[in-house]
């Protein structure tokens, strides 16, 4: 369920009616995060639970190349897929329970800017149909063609039992922000093929080992004063092959062909709620609009800040982008009303 916040305005009357409708309905995530939004404990458990495997790139199992992020990426051309986009070896990157089989299809990570794709495919072993989240459909009044993310069907835990989706890293307390998508062109009754955006937090360690992790919605337990949540499923991730990356002279500013990273060292306010307008300057004038919260344009998947608020020296705002760009024709990237030129 997206959170009634992430939505546009329409008129007074009728924004009155669906915020009731939706205040009624329970709550969800925002898009826009700050961290910290979670704290859980990983112990030991969470190693024995995980399955482990050989990664290729995806241009070296030519036969094992599906289709990658097709439900949140526009615009994908074949470097991105074929250099970048990893396929782990077949059976390599699977977990089960008794109920499921989880294996992970796709990665495509971009440690510069802190962005992530991952795809993964769910078999229902039983057969029963029985799907352990809810898919959240956007209403159609709020469903925009510049507006990415709300024509995607989010998977939303509201009951016990049922699945939460997560990349983490770094044992005890590093868990990515994200939203996972059902993709309903490709699922049936009993196989979900899911598509999920990522963002690391500002304590992420370049080159740490991610893994995806499924726990169960009210099964915690309380460990020294911290909620662990047991994972029910869990698979290492594949290790990400590097991806290129433009950035300001300063290295304010990052932009990768799915990520974008801007960062202040001495923010004033709370940098991710201040950004309004994202566009990314082509070297023909050409400008392509990534965020703009007056024109009802979002081409991000996800997009999450922390700053001092959560104990770090500078305030950084990530975006999941939807739309890829060639970084040799990029020039610059405008936020708010400021152009800041890139450079490889």
């Amino acid at each position: 369920m997206m959170d009634h916040n992430d939505f546009p305005k329409m008129t007074d009357a009728f924004d009155r009616r669906v915020r009731e409708t939706l205040d009624s309905l329970p709550d969800q995530p925002q898009r826009v995060r700050r961290f910290p939004f979670k704290r859980a404990v990983s112990v030991g458990l969470v190693a024995a639970l995980c399955v482990g495997g050989t990664a290729f790139a995806a241009s070296d199992l030519p036969q094992a190349i599906g289709r990658h992020f097709e439900l949140l990426l526009n615009g994908t051309d074949e470097q991105l897929l074929n250099d970048y986009t990893v396929t782990p070896a077949p059976g390599a990157a699977t977990a089960e329970n008794d109920k499921y089989r989880m294996t992970v299809e796709s990665v495509l990570f971009d440690e510069s800017a802190g962005a992530g794709l991952v795809s993964l495919h769910l078999e229902n072993k039983a057969g029963d149909g029985v799907m352990p989240f809810e898919a959240a459909e956007t209403l159609a009044e709020y469903q925009k063609p510049d507006i990415v993310w709300s024509n995607l069907s989010e998977c939303v835990n509201v009951k016990d039992g049922q699945y939460i989706f997560n990349v983490v890293y770094d044992g005890f307390f590093g868990y990515c922000g994200g939203h996972f998508y059902l993709d309903k062109s490709r699922s049936t009754e009993n196989d979900y093929y899911i598509e999920g955006a990522f963002i690391p937090a500002g304590d992420y360690t370049p080159g740490s080992p991610l893994r995806l992790e499924v726990t169960e919605q009210g099964n915690w337990d309380d460990v020294d004063g911290m909620q662990y949540y047991p994972p029910v499923l869990c698979v290492e991730l594949p290790d990400f092959e590097p991806m290129p990356y433009y950035q300001t002279a300063d290295g304010a500013v990052t932009l990768s062909q799915i990520g974008l990273r801007i960062t202040e060292q001495q923010p004033d306010e709370t940098l991710v709620d201040r950004i309004e307008y994202i566009a990314v300057k082509m070297k023909d004038g050409t400008e392509q609009i990534v965020l703009d919260d007056a024109g009802n344009t979002n081409q991000t998947l996800y997009a999450m800040g922390f700053g001092p608020d959560a104990g770090f020296d500078s305030d950084t705002a990530v975006y999941v982008l939807a739309q890829t760009f060639a970084l040799t024709d990029v020039q610059s990237v405008v936020i708010n009303s400021t152009e800041y030129p890139l450079s490889a």
